[in-house]
């Protein structure tokens, strides 16, 4: 879709090459046909070809029909994104009903906000790695031949170049 979800689903792929697990699939929407967003069109393709969870990189925030029709049709929704969430006329963040992973979402205490999407499905990554590294046997620092793909959706998104995204653009340009 852009320089920043796709470099995303190729390190969630990586991942999912590191622990042996083939049963996944990669949709990438199209960017005229379909815009932008999570649309239940695709989802209800996704479902009827045999999918249980979708995992979300760079996009959902403000999906809550999508989100709304996969608890109604049992397809698990995780959603990972750094856009900002909806706010409701309260002034209250509004996010899909899902699992959401957002450094910018306010329950979120992560250091880094201003992550891109491939940087917050790196971090979803490295704690996987972190938890479940030794049970898959994924070599320690495995994940660092995932900082190119990550280094550059940091540089297209521009995200600021400080802190942790200085190290993404630094060692992934590298």
């Amino acid at each position: 879709y852009d320089a920043d979800g796709i470099p995303g689903a190729v390190v969630l792929a990586s991942l999912f090459d590191a622990i042996k697990f083939t049963n996944y699939d990669i949709y990438i929407p199209h960017r005229h046909d379909e815009g932008f967003g999570v649309h239940v069109d695709a989802l209800e393709k996704i479902k009827d070809d045999g999918t249980d969870l979708v995992v979300t990189i760079d996009v959902g925030i403000t999906g809550h029909d999508a989100a709304n029709w996969c608890k109604e049709h049992g397809l698990d929704l995780i959603i990972t994104d750094h856009h900002l969430p909806d706010i409701d006329s309260k002034g209250s963040e509004n996010l899909p009903n899902a699992l959401v992973v957002n450094p910018k979402q306010s329950a979120c205490d992560y250091p880094e906000p201003m992550l891109c999407g491939t940087g917050v499905i790196f971090k979803v990554v490295q704690g996987f790695l972190n938890t479940y590294r030794d049970i898959y046997n994924v070599p320690e620092g495995y994940e660092k031949w995932m900082l190119d793909m990550v280094g550059i959706a940091t540089v297209s998104d521009m995200v600021p170049l400080l802190d942790e995204n200085r190290t993404f653009a630094y060692y992934g340009l590298k």
